[in-house]
């Protein structure tokens, strides 16, 4: 179901959009790009707008939330602070016809009529206030994020987290740890082989966190560029300039430190601003799946930290990296007179894209 929008909405939404496309184009010509990975790699189940509306505004922030958000977190927005604009979506209660999970058929009651549903539709979107937390103050957040950095910090830790990333991707895929594939390029740290859907890792890497980068740039590289996907044709260097982005801006997600970004290639996307933002919204999407993925692999210790401090309802919101994260900004809902969190909005498996 579409639903039309005013002249007026059309005219503010091209605005911001265009607002976006100036901002993408300082971040090519200023040679700005390893710094917006660092920020993107904060907000990665934000949409690619919605990052690009952070950096250009307030690049050192790292959690953003609605001025009603920080209220029910019991902080407060500090006098004098300047919001940021980002896109929030609109939801409008509709009246529509229940269909049987099975068949796909309209529902029928006693009397042969359809039922009906009341079910949530996005209508639109629009620009929101928020602030990030650097602009408040108040109840300390149990940031569940920096804990688990914490315990990767090291060598071991780091390990750790490479051998149940390489544990799980096993079970849906070949990934093998064999210095024979490696005999011919022993410098090589590892490759994605399409034909098989496998990867290879060079176990003469000693440093575990590099380990964990090479595993996540071929991941990246099986998710973008496989046999069956319309982007397994494109320049080599493009693939690796996306795969390299992604596995950047995993390990900064989870505070790891490695080598800093090789610009390369992106010079290519600099002239082509529709390019550009194709290859940075499969970035952040293959990024934000990615850290979907590790983080369900850390939920016995996320576990194990909110039975030491257990959380409220409202605290749940700040716990870094989960679901809610994405739920900072609020939507306003047609037809009702309250205001409230996006979190119906985001039941599914994958996080909606705050996107135009």
């Amino acid at each position: 179901m579409t639903f039309p929008q005013s002249s007026d909405y059309e005219a503010k939404m091209a605005q911001v959009q265009k607002q976006v496309d100036q901002a993408l184009e300082r971040i090519f010509r200023n040679d700005e790009f390893q710094r917006y990975l660092e920020v993107a790699s904060k907000f990665p189940k934000y949409s690619l707008n919605n990052v690009i509306m952070i950096y250009s505004q307030k690049p050192e922030s790292s959690m953003v939330q609605g001025f009603n958000a920080w209220k029910d977190l019991g902080r407060q927005v500090q006098k004098g602070e300047t919001a940021i604009k980002i896109f929030a979506p609109t939801i409008q209660k509709v009246e529509m016809t229940k269909l049987d999970p099975v068949t796909q058929r309209p529902q029928l009651d006693a009397q042969g009529r359809e039922v009906t549903e009341k079910r949530e539709m996005l209508t639109g979107f629009k620009a929101v206030n928020v602030f990030d937390v650097s602009q408040t103050q108040g109840k300390e957040l149990v940031n569940i994020r920096q804990i688990i950095r914490d315990d990767i910090q090291d060598n071991a830790g780091a390990a750790k987290m490479y051998r149940q990333l390489s544990d799980h991707l096993g079970q849906k895929m070949d990934v093998r740890e064999s210095a024979d594939d490696f005999k011919d390029q022993p410098n090589v740290r590892g490759y994605y082989d399409r034909v098989n859907h496998a990867i290879s890792i060079n176990p003469a890497i000693e440093n575990s966190t590099m380990k964990f980068k090479t595993l996540v740039h071929e991941y990246a590289h099986s998710q973008l560029h496989r046999m069956d996907s319309p982007m397994k044709d494109l320049p080599r260097e493009h693939k690796e300039a996306q795969a390299e982005a992604t596995a950047f801006m995993v390990t900064k997600y989870y505070g790891l430190d490695t080598e800093a970004y090789s610009a390369g290639y992106i010079a290519t996307w600099a002239k082509d601003l529709k390019l550009a933002k194709q290859a940075l919204g499969e970035i952040q999407k293959v990024s934000n799946h990615i850290i979907r993925e590790i983080d369900h692999l850390n939920k016995d210790r996320i576990q194990e930290i909110t039975q030491l401090k257990p959380l409220d309802k409202v605290e749940e919101r700040a716990v870094a990296g989960s679901d809610k994260e994405v739920a900072a900004t609020s939507v306003e809902r047609s037809g009702d007179k309250d205001k409230s969190n996006v979190d119906p909005f985001l039941k599914s498996k994958s996080s909606p894209e705050l996107d135009r």
